[in-house]
């Protein structure tokens, strides 16, 4: 866990060492665990302009990119990380997410696969797959994929909501309702206007 008093430390080894990659990245990824994320930002820029193919840096400066909406500079690092490092299972799995979010659907769907031919176990791929299944139209496909990734994160509560919202559109009001309050169960915040559409319109 890092305090207030490790990051003081880490501020004073970053200014007294700014040429040193080691001491700007230990600061950005110090800033980033703490929520600290503008300063994470400037962190791993400045990570960057030592070491532009610290992969590390890169996918995670692209990560907060996304979080401001910074869309299309954020799929510019995931990009540029995978031209070198392909094998790379959080640029693929984050671009996925940026194409989701430009709607380019089939390019997401593309890019969650790619993950998982990289890591079959990447739970977190099977999720983002199955929620372009669904947009899709998909949804017994988009069950297979969530049952993939029930097997290796069984206490993931977006597994259960997504299982609720795909039987949801089966019209399994029983199915639905089962995942759905086992998605409340682990913590899940669960749109209750979801909840109310599974018992009247089942």
């Amino acid at each position: 866990m890092i305090t207030e008093e490790i990051l003081k430390t880490l501020e004073k080894e970053a200014t007294e060492n700014p040429h040193s990659v080691f001491a700007q990245h230990r600061l950005a990824i110090a800033y980033f665990n703490l929520g600290k994320f503008q300063e994470a930002k400037e962190a791993f820029k400045r990570v960057l302009k030592l070491d532009p193919f610290n992969f590390e840096a890169m996918v995670n400066l692209g990560i907060l990119l996304a979080q401001e909406g910074e869309l299309e500079e954020a799929k510019k690092a995931f990009t540029f990380t995978l031209k070198y490092y392909p094998k790379s299972l959080e640029a693929w799995n984050n671009l996925g997410l940026i194409e989701f979010e430009l709607g380019n659907l089939e390019e997401a769907e593309k890019c969650y696969r790619k993950a998982l031919e990289l890591n079959e176990n990447f739970a977190e791929a099977w999720i983002n797959l199955s929620t372009v299944l669904i947009e899709k139209g998909l949804f017994e496909e988009a069950i297979k994929a969530l049952e993939k990734a029930k097997v290796y994160a069984p206490e993931n509560a977006v597994i259960y909501n997504n299982l609720a919202v795909a039987y949801y559109y089966l019209k399994d009001k029983e199915s639905a309702l089962k995942n759905l309050n086992l998605a409340k169960e682990l913590g899940y915040s669960v749109n209750p206007e979801f909840e109310r559409m599974i018992n009247e319109n089942l």
